[in-house]
């Protein structure tokens, strides 16, 4: 058990304190005074005070000249617009990844990065009996899948390294990476190829490759196409499907693009 020391317990009390003030504004209820920040929240006015002044510094919340009334800020946008962006991409996706599904006959994925796991945001089946096979919300982990480390190589080195961690990490198959000394070179063979590579990483006879998704010079998520590696090699991978893989990236960042045109 955590002993809580004062100053963690009014450090917690006061972030709290944060968050219940921007939950109170709503689509019904977009802007809100001081003293109703104060009677809904049950606070002294100078409580209410030194919290909204903490957010009105930092762009969370924006005050009227005129009015005096409290509104969601600037800062609120930046957090949530990465999300909006995820929500959004399967359905601007879907199109481009069914078109690579059927000109492959393989599975194609879309996943964004969370936490140390790829979440997969979507799906679409390939056309042959025996295939890989991916449901909307699942969660692999990111070193040792394609995806995974299509995205991880997206970040910095150092932020890659504290997602996973320095290992060991649990072995799926015997051609695992196990130590971040293992994964690393991986991660810098994809930043220099766009293209990230598993075969029999994370299952015994599934091979995938994915590149990454941008919009607006971020990089928002990643595609692949997995298929068993009896039918699919590392050559055709590489010669045939990466430039389709490519080729579907580029046209979901046209669709996004265009989405915010």
């Amino acid at each position: 058990m955590k002993v809580v020391t004062a100053s963690e317990s009014q450090h917690g009390s006061s972030l709290g304190r944060v968050l219940d003030v921007l939950a109170l504004f709503s689509a019904e209820r977009p802007d809100l005074s001081l003293s109703e920040i104060a009677d809904l929240q049950g606070w002294p006015k100078p409580t209410a005070h030194r919290v909204t002044t903490t957010l009105v510094a930092r762009s969370f919340l924006a005050r009227d000249p005129v009015t005096k009334r409290f509104r969601l800020g600037i800062g609120v946008a930046r957090l949530v617009a990465p999300l909006l962006r995820s929500f959004r991409l399967p359905e601007l996706a879907r199109g481009p990844l069914r078109t690579l599904a059927a000109e492959t006959g393989e599975t194609v994925n879309l996943a964004i990065l969370d936490g140390a796991e790829a979440l997969y945001l979507d799906s679409c089946p390939g056309t042959f009996r025996v295939r890989a096979q991916a449901n909307s919300g699942l969660r692999v982990p990111a070193y040792c899948t394609a995806i995974g480390k299509c995205l991880l190589a997206q970040l910095d080195p150092e932020e890659a390294r504290r997602r996973v961690g320095s290992g060991p990490y649990p072995p799926m198959t015997h051609v695992t990476a196990r130590r971040w000394s293992d994964l690393a070179p991986m991660l810098d063979a994809a930043r220099a190829d766009g293209l990230a590579v598993s075969v029999d990483e994370f299952e015994q006879g599934l091979l995938a490759g994915a590149v990454a998704v941008h919009a607006d010079g971020d990089t928002v998520a990643a595609i692949n196409v997995a298929a068993p590696a009896a039918r699919v090699s590392r050559e055709t991978l590489t010669d045939v499907l990466a430039p389709k893989l490519r080729a579907t990236a580029q046209a979901i960042h046209r669709a996004y693009a265009g989405e915010i045109g």
